[in-house]
């Protein structure tokens, strides 16, 4: 079998965000269930397994929805979760197993961000091969200290991400990506030119701006370009933000 015939691999780079869900279907419990199974398998460091899935029930989905920015498919997918990193469990496992739980934060931290990481795209590869689509809600994050209020959230528990599942109610192409060359290095780092990386600019707007990207699903001018967002969202007050908010909530959950 060829890689272009293998289904995993078809699955993989066939993957697509999806914002639109159709309303009122229910996911049967034996696919959610085979869907968190599926992250459990992931790699994990030492078997620590410093993650929770927070799975979030039509009693609370209204105020998750106004807790993460009011984006249609936090309501409207079938399912929500918050994906969070999860240390209380492990410490309160090693005090069983007759240890000390030591604090090291940026270790625990970043083993349990890649923990967390790998979990949730196991996570979204089960779903999406069940049928069902996915998109990830950075904004959980960035209004954590809401959720940790909200979902009763020990110290030691971040929320990182939210996560939408549902049946698509839309057909989106995939998405681009900067070419394999920007990412694929051999033995050393390859400095890439002004004239690559304004290529990978113009190549990424070119191609979102085909389908509407921000238009469709920012409300943005027809002028709006990857080039704008890159500076938008990494060039701007956008990134600040985000380092002030969470590293205080990393401060009060005992990160840091």
């Amino acid at each position: 079998m060829s890689f272009e015939d293998n289904p995993i691999i078809q699955h993989i780079m066939s993957h697509r965000s999806i914002r639109r869900f159709k309303k009122g279907v229910k996911i049967p419990e034996s696919h959610v269930e085979t869907i968190l199974r599926a992250g459990q398998q992931a790699s994990t460091s030492c078997s620590g397994q410093m993650y929770s899935f927070i799975r979030i029930s039509s009693r609370l989905r209204d105020q998750v929805f106004a807790a993460c920015g009011k984006q249609d498919f936090v309501s409207g997918a079938s399912e929500f979760f918050i994906l969070c990193v999860d240390k209380y469990r492990l410490d309160r496992l090693v005090e069983r197993a007759g240890g000390t739980p030591r604090s090291w934060p940026l270790a625990s931290l970043v083993i349990g961000v890649m923990d967390l990481g790998l979990a949730a795209q196991n996570i979204a590869l089960a779903a999406e091969a069940l049928g069902y689509g996915i998109v990830f809600c950075g904004s959980c994050a960035d209004r954590a200290e809401e959720l940790i209020k909200l979902l009763e959230l020990p110290e030691k528990v971040v929320p990182i991400t939210g996560l939408a599942i549902g049946v698509p109610d839309e057909s989106p192409p995939t998405r681009p990506r900067i070419p394999l060359k920007a990412v694929y290095h051999m033995d050393r780092y390859d400095i890439p030119s002004d004239e690559e990386l304004d290529h990978w600019i113009e190549e990424m707007g070119a191609k979102l701006t085909q389908e509407g990207y921000y238009q469709k699903y920012a409300g943005r001018e027809e002028t709006y370009t990857w080039k704008h967002h890159l500076v938008r969202k990494f060039g701007g007050k956008w990134l600040e933000r985000i380092e002030e908010t969470r590293r205080d909530v990393l401060k009060r959950q005992g990160f840091l």
